[in-house]
């Protein structure tokens, strides 16, 4: 079942070392289609996100959420409520390690829309750099 979706996302990031918020906002259209009891989610990034010429693909499974970024910036995030993460970011400037410490996942899916909401810790060559909210909400196009 392939359907197209719109998707409104809304990312907070918070840097504790310096004090500062940012918010971004970002309402695109993308892909939504299930195989078994897992939901996939595709859409097209943005100069608004920070990461444009980048697909974005969404593999969500109970509480469990694995982000893969494909193009100009390329990273695989996995967010498990409780659990840590590594892997590696590949950027235009150059590649780092980035662990995800993930405090909350709550996923929602009905028959024609979604929620996603992710809490979590971002390190960078293990040190904590930002703490994130991420929340998608999905409906039919």
């Amino acid at each position: 079942m392939n359907k197209e979706v719109i998707i409104s996302i809304e990312g907070k990031e918070r840097f504790p070392d310096i004090g500062e918020e940012n918010v971004t906002e970002l309402v695109t259209e993308g892909k939504y289609y299930k195989k078994g009891d897992k939901h996939y989610i595709s859409y097209k990034e943005t100069e608004v996100t920070g990461f444009e010429a980048t697909t974005t693909l969404l593999k969500i499974e109970n509480d469990r959420v694995a982000l893969t970024r494909s193009g100009q910036f390329n990273t695989h995030m996995v967010f498990v409520p409780g659990e840590k993460h590594t892997g590696y970011y590949d950027t235009p400037y150059g590649s780092f390690t980035v662990g995800i410490v993930s405090d909350a996942v709550k996923v929602e899916f009905g028959q024609k829309s979604g929620q996603i909401d992710i809490h979590y810790l971002l390190e960078i060559d293990n040190n904590t750099k930002a703490e994130h909210k991420l929340s998608l909400n999905v409906r039919e196009a």
